[in-house]
């Protein structure tokens, strides 16, 4: 194998693509703004996009198993508007948590019933329960923000350990947690089995209804741990706390590698993606670009990232053609060089 086909090797896999941009994007903008790969900006990035990756890691499970779920970007601000004001009750924090949590899952598990019993689309029913979910927080909120106890600022970005945030060192946790649940369980190959082929995993014996609503449920729970750490980190739960959130949350699962109609996908390539996704927002906030660029740049990486999915999984023709027109030459030349070959001996012995 020579060096050109290694390298394309190499970029078959998702997470060495994604590093190799990440280098060079951090590169490019470092050049114009060098504070850009300083320490303290780097850990601002990656606070920045706690909400986002955490959610994110979530969305990859539903999205991995063949679903899609559009409610957890409200979920985020349910889940903590609700906690909060158990909280201001009187409530204990740790109550307060376990209650964002839990109605996160509530909603992940309502969605699965809906989708399970009726087979309606889980697009079309997550983009409903997305707007139930909205008016819901309005509802609790007023849409005025409800300030939290400061205990619960412990689990916020001015808690720090060894000078990173620990909304961050949460992030990380449950993002090397998430990929071993991936690679190293029953679960994950089930989850992944599932959103490959639903059929034949259900003739395998795998357990499609559990394993769909295990999934809606994590991305829901997941959805309540990122509202309750961005309302520690703010000191308020927000009715409009990820109303902007849920094209880089799918933007960060699909750059990440996972296909869009399941059975592929990694939670290291999801963080990565999220990364990214922060990278580029941190670089027009330093570059003082605007801001309409930025959802553009969201938007068009999304497209991007899901017609280089269906080009890899060999599903658009004039793509396919040209490999196929490239093999065929491929072929061609190895045979052309081997009949060279055989021929000069002969030609040889003749002389």
């Amino acid at each position: 194998m020579n060096l050109a086909e290694k390298f394309r090797g190499a970029f078959r896999h998702v997470e060495v693509a994604l590093i190799v941009v990440i280098a060079v994007v951090a590169l490019l903008v470092s050049l114009r703004a060098p504070n850009f790969l300083s320490p303290v900006n780097l850990i601002n990035l990656l606070l920045a996009m706690v909400t986002i990756g955490i959610v994110a890691l979530g969305q990859g499970f539903v999205i991995m198993s063949g679903e899609l779920d559009l409610s957890v970007a409200a979920s985020i601000a349910f889940s903590a508007a609700a906690a909060a004001s158990v909280m201001r009750s009187g409530a204990p924090v740790w109550l307060g948590v376990i209650i964002a949590i839990g109605i996160g899952a509530t909603i992940g598990l309502l969605n699965a019933v809906i989708v399970l019993a009726t087979g309606v689309n889980s697009f079309i029913v997550t983009l409903g329960t997305l707007s139930v979910v909205q008016g819901l927080t309005l509802a609790v909120t007023g849409g005025l923000p409800i300030a939290v106890p400061d205990a619960l600022g412990l689990l916020g970005s001015t808690t720090r350990i060894a000078g990173i945030p620990f909304p961050v060192i949460v992030f990380v946790a449950l993002m090397i947690l998430a990929q071993l649940v991936l690679v190293y369980t029953v679960f994950g190959r089930r989850v992944l089995a599932v959103g490959d082929n639903v059929d034949a995993a259900r003739l395998a014996g795998i357990p499609v209804v559990l394993t769909k609503a295990a999934v809606f449920a994590i991305a829901g729970a997941l959805a309540g741990v990122a509202g309750i750490l961005r309302a520690a980190s703010l000191g308020t739960a927000e009715s409009s706390a990820g109303t902007s959130d849920l094209l880089p949350i799918i933007a960060a699962v699909v750059v990440g590698g996972a296909s869009l109609v399941g059975g592929r996908g990694s939670m290291t390539g999801v963080f990565l993606g999220a990364v990214l996704l922060g990278m580029v927002q941190n670089a027009y906030v330093i570059l003082k670009l605007s801001s309409w660029l930025q959802l553009a740049t969201f938007g068009l990486v999304v497209v991007a990232a899901g017609v280089f999915d269906q080009a890899r999984q060999g599903r658009i023709g004039w793509v396919n053609t040209l490999r196929e027109r490239r093999s065929v030459r491929a072929s061609l030349a190895t045979a052309h060089g081997d009949a060279t070959a055989e021929s000069t001996p002969h030609q040889s012995k003749e002389s």
